[in-house]
């Protein structure tokens, strides 16, 4: 059986002639959404595609007419040439990894995905496959990141000295990032104010038992959690502000920022590599180029990108 591999409408499998799209922005043949970030989500829904209950419903905020065939996590479902599973990917709610058996040869695309454990999603499943299509959104030495119960104690450290004397706001992804900020926040002994966008997708955690608590729409708090885009590039008089994102490791924003992320560093990408022990690796995302070239050199496994609109062959190594 003839597998071939390419990307442009998201990443296309070709299976004896069947495709199978991960992750398009036009889900056509047979898809699969991983979850309800908006890089990862359809835009265009001709056939409905393959995901998890949390993810469509969280992709319904965006999208309200949004439908799609819901797969239960861990259950394989058949189709004419190969089986599919949906596995954690420890990303953000309802977030999945993509397991494909084609003809005796196992495939796994992760999506995004991450090894220590959110506060606020189910963690990650670790799946050997043949075949792995990795993300590679840290995939440069330089971004390993401190461990997440520093970078959280931090922000706890952070908030509670700076909301004694000024408003704190504290700015991540509306989905996923702020949900973590809640849940930490709540932890530690804290209830902030959230913005619409937030609340809305609090709720979808909260109906599948997140238990995040928020104050009502109109209470005030020294707390805030809003979307990072929000957060302005400069501190007031009476406000301050952070960002939570990997990306404030190295990248100024001009207010406090905090490395946490809902993404696998370089050192997690290898370690995560060595456990699945494939034969074969794509990357995709982030630094990929450069990682594949660290996958064939450190951990001597064939390795290479999709190239856009282009086959590649599982041969072609």
């Amino acid at each position: 059986m003839e597998i071939k591999f390419s990307t442009g409408n998201g990443i296309a499998i070709k299976i004896d002639g069947q495709n199978v799209l991960l992750d398009p922005k036009v889900s056509d043949f047979i898809s699969f959404t991983t979850h309800a970030h908006v890089d990862h989500m359809p835009q265009v829904v001709v056939t409905k595609p393959y995901c998890t209950e949390e993810t469509a419903e969280l992709i319904k905020i965006r999208i309200p007419n949004f439908e799609a065939n819901i797969v239960k996590e861990n259950k394989k479902i058949k189709f004419d040439d190969f089986t599919a599973e949906l596995i954690p990917a420890g990303h953000v709610l309802g977030s999945s990894q993509v397991f494909l058996e084609v003809d005796g040869t196992s495939i796994l695309y992760t999506g995004d995905f991450k090894l220590w454990k959110n506060l606020t999603c189910a963690p990650i499943k670790i799946q050997e496959a043949d075949v792995l299509i990795t993300e590679a959104t840290y995939g440069n030495p330089s971004w390993v990141m401190p461990n997440d119960q520093k970078v959280r104690k931090d922000i706890i450290d952070w908030t509670k000295e700076i909301s004694k004397k000024f408003t704190t706001h504290l700015g991540g992804y509306s989905l996923g990032k702020a949900q973590e900020a809640i849940k930490l926040l709540n932890e530690n002994g804290i209830v902030p104010q959230v913005s619409d966008t937030v609340r809305k997708f609090s709720e979808i955690y909260n109906k599948f038992g997140a238990k995040l608590q928020f104050l009502e729409k109109d209470d005030k708090s020294e707390v805030n959690v809003k979307p990072m885009h929000l957060i302005p590039e400069k501190d007031d008089a009476k406000n301050k502000h952070a960002v939570l994102t990997g990306w404030s490791l190295f990248r100024n924003y001009g207010v406090q920022g905090f490395p946490l992320t809902d993404h696998a560093d370089y050192n997690q990408l290898l370690v995560f590599i060595e456990a699945i022990s494939p034969k074969k690796v794509f990357c995709v995302h982030g630094f990929d180029k450069e990682f594949t070239k660290t996958i064939r050199e450190k951990l001597r496994i064939p390795a290479a990108i999709i190239q856009q609109r282009k086959q590649r062959l599982l041969t072609d190594f």
